[in-house]
């Protein structure tokens, strides 16, 4: 099913429940939404749980914000609104393109405890941390370049999320570490990243049962402080995941050796485009580590010009397209990875 943009809703607003469109068009912080009674609630006391398992004291206060964050040396932890309401969870599966499933929700929290303990420490201010980690001031960049499979790093969110900066590091080791049944000796046995994971055994070891040197709990957005609608929300959202890409007719071959050409087969090729675009975006984002904005704006790309073209499929083609189709996309993504286009001009 292709991925639906707040845009597309607004234009086909008859087609939506009354309730559904009550919720797009109320303010997020007229919702009164809150942690207490929802299964965030269960999720938090498990991630309490393990950190006072695995020797912490400390644990972190949880808010509903509007993504998931830890504000800069605020040891807190922000979770998305929409986690908080089944019906906004719907609307962030057909609006967002997917829904975090209750492993995910677990991985985002210990990973957000990471950064939490990292602050409530400072230890990004110790040489010992540097060592290891790396410069806690270095810009902050969303267009990493990972190295994919890069044994340095270890492996948590997709993307190769731990390259991204320092901080990123630290908090990816530490919710490898926490996750029960990890079994990180014996997994990352031979890595580079094994010294990471070992320094946050020991820092945990020294510091899990002394009290915090950061108290302050302050959130950087709330719910209650949030006056746009939920409609206003996705449509921002939308306009910052949005990068433009002036590809014209350049990939045109590639699409006509893949699919018929105009009347040749009963099937419109943008069919299948269509139908892989959401699984494609998640792994070639997944294993690439380019953005998700990047490579929607390639599929979308190649969509258009595949029904512009008027392209054709016979059905009992559609698993060799399919597979065709998926290694342009990670060819033509891996070249953006490594040279910042798609194609030389």
């Amino acid at each position: 099913m292709r991925e639906k943009h707040p845009t597309e809703h607004g234009e086909g607003r008859g087609r939506l429940s009354p309730q559904r469109e009550a919720l797009l068009q109320a303010r997020i912080k007229d919702l009164s939404l809150r942690l207490a009674g929802t299964p965030l609630e269960r999720h938090i006391a498990q991630l309490h749980a393990e950190l006072e398992a695995k020797g912490i004291s400390f644990k972190p206060q949880c808010y509903l914000s509007d993504e998931w964050g830890c504000p800069s040396g605020v040891p807190v932890i922000g979770l998305p609104f929409y986690l908080a309401d089944p019906a906004l969870l719907s609307i962030e599966a057909d609006l967002g393109g997917d829904a975090e499933t209750e492993a995910e929700i677990l991985m985002y929290l210990r990973h957000e405890a990471g950064h939490a303990f990292n602050y409530a420490y400072r230890l990004y201010e110790t040489d010992e941390w540097l060592r290891v980690f790396g410069d806690y001031s270095r810009p902050y960049r969303d267009d990493y370049k990972p190295q994919p499979f890069s044994r340095r790093y270890v492996l948590h969110i997709s993307g190769w999320y731990a390259q991204k900066h320092p901080d990123e590091d630290f908090a990816e080791t530490f919710a490898v570490w926490l996750t029960p049944g990890s079994d990180w000796r014996n997994r990352y046995q031979g890595w580079g990243a094994l010294r990471k994971l070992q320094y946050v055994e020991d820092i945990v070891a020294r510091l899990g049962r002394a009290p915090p040197v950061v108290e302050l709990a302050e959130p950087d957005l709330t719910t209650e402080e949030m006056e746009g609608t939920v409609l206003d929300h996705y449509r921002q959202r939308e306009l910052d995941e949005k990068v433009d890409l002036e590809l014209r007719n350049a990939f045109d071959q590639s699409l006509e050796e893949i699919f018929e050409g105009p009347g040749e087969a009963p099937v419109r090729a943008e069919t299948l485009v269509q139908a892989e675009r959401q699984r494609l975006l998640s792994v070639v984002s997944q294993y690439s580590g380019v953005s998700r904005g990047v490579v929607r704006a390639l599929l979308d790309h190649l969509a258009e010009r595949t029904a512009a073209m008027g392209l054709t499929l016979h059905p009992d083609d559609s698993r060799e397209a399919g597979l065709r189709l998926a290694s342009l996309v990670t060819v033509l993504t891996m070249n953006y990875l490594y040279t910042d286009r798609f194609f030389e001009e």
